[in-house]
């Protein structure tokens, strides 16, 4: 029987990673695999799992006391020292990128001897399947050198992607190891060029098998004329620019006096409650538009918001996306999406089912953008076309199964 690891960070424990959710039923079908989930972190209640699959805590034991002795080790190891050489060559050596660093190959040390023992105790390992192409991923890497582990496959988003996402634009110790794997599973053309332009992704390693969203058999309806209603989804963070939906929406309200808006968004963070003080000062004063903000809502529940009441646009404004699932969800209900040009979106969103704006769209061109979504005379054309994106290139049952199909492929060869 294979035995299979997938390299999570908390999943199945909370917080985050709901999307896992969705794929990991069709891994279950596979009865010829055994698959065990070993997060980098573990508190509280595990989410259930299919029958058959196992979890392995081997990351999160002895952390602190092995995480020093890494730090050690990893003063006089290559992995740093190549970093270090990095760091120097761009011109991005400073106290903090040297410190992510050091942190970061100390974190491979630690984790690459905890993989080792888990196959120690397990037996060695067919295929490392790492959700993030991230510290977890390199560990795994040196365990295959260790001849632990045979195959080693890694998915790549966004956050583990896109350096100007991270301090300085720099993402610690990828190219080190991104000759060594297997597979690197993108999620979107754009990603792949951007992996082989970036950190020199071999191009015959990467393959392009998107996510995929469950499709629902209801959809949402549509506000009544002189109504719309706008969502937002996305957890509260700089990158993702929710003051741009703020004022984009305050120039709505003004340039369609016509029409009563409400905006909803939900998802937590840490700048929920500035950007609902920005809201309150912004949209506050206008007679024509309400807002609600709903908070962290958990994945299972956010499709509840397109069904329960009347949507008719999903807004995004960030400044970097991987491939985001909660637009596919939003258009697996038949919303339409406006969203800027960044990343992968353009291979999720087009004008012929929402609005892809610029990459840094102005109060203005937001505006304008849902005015065309949600009023224009094509508005439920782009409804039903968001829908058909879905049915089409990013079903659930599809792509996953083909997804799960191509690691195990990986994993008998």
């Amino acid at each position: 029987m294979m035995r299979v690891v997938i390299l999570t960070n908390a999943y199945p424990y909370l917080p985050g990673e709901q999307f896992i959710d969705d794929e990991i039923v069709y891994w279950a079908e596979h009865k010829d695999a055994h698959v065990t989930l070993m997060p980098a972190v573990a508190n509280g209640e595990p989410r259930p799992l299919p029958p058959g699959m196992s979890i392995d805590t081997a990351f999160t034991s002895g952390r602190w006391l092995g995480r020093l002795v890494a730090v050690i080790e990893a003063l006089f190891n290559d992995i740093f020292h190549s970093e270090w050489r990095h760091l120097r060559r761009e011109g991005k050596l400073g106290w903090r990128t040297a410190l992510r660093a050091l942190l970061h190959s100390s974190k491979v040390l630690q984790q690459a001897r905890q993989l080792t023992r888990y196959a120690d105790r397990n037996g060695d390992i067919d295929v490392a399947y790492c959700y993030w192409n991230d510290t977890q991923s390199y560990a795994a890497i040196l365990a295959k050198a260790r001849g632990r582990v045979r195959r080693v496959v890694t998915r790549v988003h966004g956050v583990d992607l896109y350096e100007p996402r991270r301090y300085r634009e720099y993402m610690p110790l990828k190219r080190q190891f991104i000759q060594s794997y297997d597979r690197i599973y993108v999620l979107s053309s754009h990603a792949a060029s951007y992996m082989a332009a970036t950190y020199g992704a071999p191009a015959e390693k990467m393959q392009l098998i998107p996510l995929g969203v469950p499709l629902e058999q209801a959809l949402s309806r549509p506000s009544p004329e002189g109504r719309i209603h706008i969502v937002s989804v996305s957890f509260c963070l700089p990158v993702k620019h929710l003051e741009r939906i703020v004022d984009g929406l305050a120039m709505f309200a003004r340039e369609n006096p016509q029409v009563q808006a409400k905006w909803t968004h939900v998802g937590g963070g840490p700048l929920l409650e500035e950007i609902k003080a920005l809201a309150a000062n912004r949209l506050g004063p206008l007679s024509n538009i309400s807002f609600e903000f709903l908070g962290y809502v958990p994945h299972e529940d956010v499709k509840n918001v397109f069904l329960e009441a009347p949507v008719d646009v999903l807004v995004n404004t960030s400044e970097s996306e991987g491939t985001p699932v909660s637009m596919m969800e939003a258009m697996s209900t038949g919303v339409p999406v406006v969203a800027p040009d960044v990343g992968g979106i353009s291979y999720v969103v087009s004008d012929e089912c929402g609005a892809l704006m610029s990459g840094s769209p102005d109060d203005r061109e937001i505006s304008r953008a849902i005015a065309r979504v949600a009023l224009g005379e094509d508005r439920q054309v782009l409804r039903s076309n968001a829908r058909r994106v879905i049915e089409r290139r990013f079903d659930a049952s599809r792509n996953y199964r083909d997804f799960v199909a191509n690691v195990l492929s990986v994993g008998a060869n």
